[in-house]
């Protein structure tokens, strides 16, 4: 990934994000990367600040329609330029609103995958004061939330795929748990072989009953052998995206 007239460049596109309240970043590319996107034909990124999962959900699902929401307005307006700009405008769509609204975009149709990169910051300060405080502070908008909503806008077999700190996993899973969730996959991040493990990607299926799966599918990530030099895991992953991998 390299930076060129204040875009971040990846193999198929390229994203501005000197105005969205979240810059790029690892946990964006990730979740968009690892999550399963087989058989997701209308996809929803939920904050998607300057539309980074958006796009990367547009090129690995080709046959999809993607709709990406953000409350704030920068964010928007930088998301609809760079969408404009890569391969697939036609297939996404920006808007500005609330993910509460985001299933009156699509008349009436639900969703195949709800996917974000949610706030998680919680100090219990009421006062938020900058663009980015808001877009990592939960607020209205925390991952236990976007799993209450996402109840009413999935289709049937839907699923929803979140990146959030490794010390939610536990509590998190039994929220979705107790909503009708299920999980299928899950995968512990570390920046090295040292490192503790600080994020979760986690992909939760919505249905009735008892897991029909075994189990979910757990894994581990180990994103640098040492600085600059990603793993061959990593690698794989995000090959189709970073310019250097």
């Amino acid at each position: 990934m390299s930076k060129n007239n204040s875009k971040f460049r990846f193999k198929r596109f390229a994203v501005s994000h000197h105005r969205s309240s979240m810059k790029v970043g690892v946990d964006g590319v990730l979740i968009g990367c690892w999550a399963d996107v087989n058989d997701a034909k209308q996809i929803l990124d939920v904050g998607t600040g300057c539309g980074l999962i958006a796009l990367i959900m547009a090129q690995r699902a080709p046959e999809s329609e993607v709709y990406a929401v953000d409350v704030d307005h920068p964010s928007i307006e930088e998301a609809k330029e760079n969408i404009a700009e890569s391969p697939w405008p036609a297939r996404i769509r920006a808007f500005e609103c609330g993910f509460e609204h985001a299933k009156g975009l699509t008349d009436g149709r639900g969703f195949d995958l709800i996917v974000s990169n949610p706030p998680y910051f919680d100090s219990g300060v009421t006062e938020i004061l900058t663009a980015r405080e808001k877009a990592r502070h939960q607020g209205v908008l925390s991952p236990a939330v976007l799993l209450k909503g996402a109840l009413v806008m999935l289709n049937a077999g839907g699923s929803v795929a979140m990146v959030v700190p490794s010390e939610m996993t536990e509590s998190l899973n039994a929220t979705a748990e107790s909503l009708g969730y299920f999980l299928v996959r899950s995968c512990l991040v570390r920046g090295h072989e040292k490192a503790p493990y600080k994020r979760s990607l986690l992909q939760w299926r919505l249905g009735s009953g008892e897991n029909p799966c075994s189990g979910p599918v757990a894994d581990t990530m180990t994103l640098e052998i040492s600085p600059g030099q990603p793993t061959d895991e990593y690698r794989f992953l995000c090959k189709d995206f970073y310019l250097k991998f």
